[in-house]
């Protein structure tokens, strides 16, 4: 095999590998975003969430509870990822890795009432300050449903 064929193929199968090991990221929020399921706009962005698909689209909500509706609604392909917003800080953190609050004294886009956070520091500053029932990631969609 030439040089030259042996560089094409470590080349297309590098090219392969790093295709395959990218990490899916959130796309930030825009000014002109709406929500994909209740098409209100995105305009406070601590309650902002995302659904990215391993291809790359991308739907974005208001509100995590618009983003549990759609998920029930839609077969989303293996490998998807969602993310949501930590209160304060507004990072985003992926859905398996966050905390959650159900509180009514913060009202939300479209008035679920969950709250979400990166750190466990986060929760109880929050829990402290406005009051609510912390509840694990398995939880949500029963949440949601209340």
């Amino acid at each position: 095999m030439s040089p030259k064929i042996k560089t094409i193929i470590v080349s297309i199968l590098a090219l392969l590998v790093y295709s395959c090991s990218k990490e899916i990221k959130p796309e930030e929020i825009e000014p002109h975003d709406i929500c994909y399921l209740c098409k209100m706009a995105i305009s406070q962005l601590n309650f902002a969430t995302e659904i990215i698909t391993p291809d790359g689209e991308v739907y974005k909500f208001d509100d995590i509870g618009c983003m549990i509706e759609f998920k029930k609604m839609r077969e989303l392909p293996n490998g998807s990822v969602m993310f949501v917003r930590d209160f304060y800080t507004n990072e985003w953190v992926r859905i398996e890795n966050a905390y959650f609050v159900r509180s009514e004294k913060i009202q939300t886009p479209m008035n679920y009432f969950i709250v979400t956070f990166k750190t466990r520091e986060s929760v109880e500053k929050f829990l402290n300050e406005y009051g609510g029932e912390e509840f694990p990631y398995e939880q949500l969609e029963i949440k949601i449903l209340k």
